[in-house]
């Protein structure tokens, strides 16, 4: 069942979504409208073609990769896949039905995520010692020196051993700034780090800090692609088309490219054989 969702302008020259072929973008806003509450759905390539892209001459399962790769959808279980960044862009309706699909390993449900529903209303039973409230009082904003604690840390590193310290601080940081920003609030705030933390991208794949075509170069950006991405990107470039330099380096005829050498033989084959 498809939803209404929001797409906010800087989207549009997003790092990781100018690195998207346009298609891949397109389908990408449309598994918003797929996803539930939770940014969780079902992975259905055939029936995503026909309800996003019906008279696109285009191949699904290598957009999919594209999405994957860049880190944008993240695949689990038995045909499952989630939005790891759903929850910071879009704001649900209170009214939407809760999520029938199990969470991807590492992903915790907070009680109250970020004073999302119900936002500016005093809730009901709201004053009053209910449970999982250890105080009654109302819902409060993150405080400045607020830090997560040794449980929350804990946690952390059995949750996502790919996170030092180091990245933990900066997304900690980004946490309290988002939280900030959006004016949002919680009874306690612990729960709500680790849903921030479970979805945050793996280093390797987070995007470089900075407007699209600021401090970019090159060299600095190897380490975020991967072969699937790598392969979903040759899989549709011929010769002389468009090539995303800013992002890709250089063209496959450069005698330059950052294309890894396996893959790019792989490619030189296939366009011969073409």
């Amino acid at each position: 069942m498809a939803r209404i969702r929001t797409i906010k302008p800087e989207f549009f020259t997003s790092d990781d979504i100018c690195a998207l072929s346009p298609l891949a973008r397109l389908l990408y806003v449309g598994l918003w409208c797929e996803a539930d509450r939770d940014g969780r759905l079902v992975w259905t390539p055939g029936v995503m073609k026909r309800r996003y892209l019906p008279d696109d001459a285009c191949d699904i399962e290598v957009l999919g990769a594209e999405l994957v790769g860049r880190g944008l959808i993240r695949l689990y279980g038995e045909g499952l896949a989630c939005i790891p960044s759903f929850a910071r862009h879009q704001h649900v309706n209170i009214r939407e039905a809760q999520s029938k699909l199990p969470p991807p390993p590492g992903e915790v449900q907070a009680e109250l995520p970020l004073g999302r529903e119900g936002e500016g209303k005093e809730r009901e039973g709201e004053g009053k010692n209910r449970e999982g409230q250890e105080d009654g009082t109302r819902a409060q904003m993150l405080p400045q020196d607020w830090k997560p604690d040794d449980g929350d840390l804990a946690w952390a590193a059995t949750a996502r051993p790919d996170l030092d310290r180091s990245a933990l601080d900066a997304e900690s940081e980004r946490f309290g700034n988002h939280a900030a920003a959006n004016r949002r609030t919680a009874h306690r705030w612990g729960p709500a780090w680790r849903i921030w933390i479970s979805k945050a991208h793996p280093p390797a794949e987070r995007p470089p800090s900075g407007l699209h075509g600021e401090n970019r170069k090159d060299a600095a950006l190897p380490e975020r692609e991967t072969e699937a991405q790598w392969r979903a990107r040759l899989a549709r470039y011929r010769p002389g088309k468009f090539w995303l330099e800013g992002d890709w380096g250089p063209g496959q005829e450069s005698g330059h490219a950052r294309v890894p050498p396996n893959l790019l033989a792989d490619w030189r084959k296939q366009s011969e054989a073409a």
